[in-house]
């Protein structure tokens, strides 16, 4: 029989009963798979919309991200891979470059102390959403019988080498949101951030121009009953692997040398940042001169900081 025939409405209202139970589920058939196909390759297309879409938001995130040197690139660039964070939090890359723009914005650009730290938190929750969903972690804190800190302390300290970005923006943002709150607060958060700093120099110690270094010397400035001589020791050993980003100098005056009173130290750091190129580390350039910046608002504050 002809195969055309055999599926014309003709041949599906044959006499032949067995026949037609055969017609009646060839032709179901061919609308479910019909149907099923549309359905599937609605959900493909879907897909493939999806991804040219964060693909979109992660490239023009990176455009204007490598123009943050301008207030309003940087918070473009922001505004894009916060989109693209939103639709894809899965991806390491996209969350790692999301919280360290939050981090840029927040602390160099931003003047809104609320604003600042709603930004921090944009950083950090992210970074940290991105962190337990990790195998490594949840083994490491699988393997702690506690309470939550002592599980988040143990599922930092399984995390990997290929980790350690986002562990370091994670802990960049919190530090800093903490920075300026009450001694509590930062006492209270003491063991998960010196756990997460500990980790990343074990695994990377050079990583962000040897940033843990960089956060030890500005968290043991701040804390009440910490020995001077740990903070002073973890800013020399960020300078000494990295002495061109200039992010170090400030903060160690900032931080450091107010409390000790050393103002002559204070004026020698900031001058150091004032007479120095820029453009020697071209990577990180934006912060450098933004860094050069800070230094000229402290030198200013002076006489009030050093009363």
């Amino acid at each position: 029989m002809n195969f055309y025939k055999f599926l014309s409405f003709s041949s599906f209202f044959s006499k032949d009963n067995s026949m037609k139970k055969f017609n009646v589920i060839i032709l179901f058939s061919l609308i479910f798979m019909n149907t099923s196909c549309v359905k599937k390759n609605d959900s493909f297309n879907r897909y493939i919309s999806k991804e040219k879409n964060i693909q979109f938001l992660v490239d023009q995130g990176r455009i204007h991200w490598s123009k943050r040197v301008n207030f309003k690139e940087a918070r473009l660039a922001k505004l894009f891979l916060s989109k693209a964070n939103s639709l894809n939090p899965d991806n390491q890359e996209i969350v790692e470059l999301y919280a360290r723009a939050c981090y840029f914005v927040g602390y160099y650009i931003e003047s809104n102390p609320d604003k600042s730290d709603s930004l921090f938190i944009q950083g950090f929750n992210a970074t940290w959403s991105f962190i337990i969903s990790t195998d490594e972690f949840q083994e490491g804190a699988a393997l702690f019988e506690g309470d939550s800190t002592g599980k988040k302390i143990a599922g930092i300290s399984n995390i990997s080498e290929g980790m350690v970005p986002i562990l370091y923006w994670w802990v960049s943002n919190y530090s800093r949101f903490l920075a300026k709150k009450p001694v509590m607060a930062r006492l209270q958060s003491r063991d998960l951030i010196e756990t997460a700093l500990h980790r990343i120099i074990s695994l990377k110690p050079d990583f962000f121009y040897h940033g843990s270094n960089r956060l030890f010397g500005g968290i043991y400035a701040r804390l009440p009953g910490v020995e001077l001589s740990l903070s002073m020791s973890n800013f020399d050993k960020a300078i000494l692997g990295s002495p061109n980003y200039l992010g170090t100098y400030v903060v160690r005056a900032e931080y450091l040398y107010t409390k000790s009173g050393n103002r002559e130290s204070f004026i020698k750091d900031l001058q150091i940042v004032l007479n120095a190129d820029p453009t020697l580390l071209p990577n990180i350039s934006p912060e450098n001169l933004f860094e050069q910046e800070k230094a000229k608002r402290l030198l200013l504050k002076e006489s009030k900081l050093f009363e």
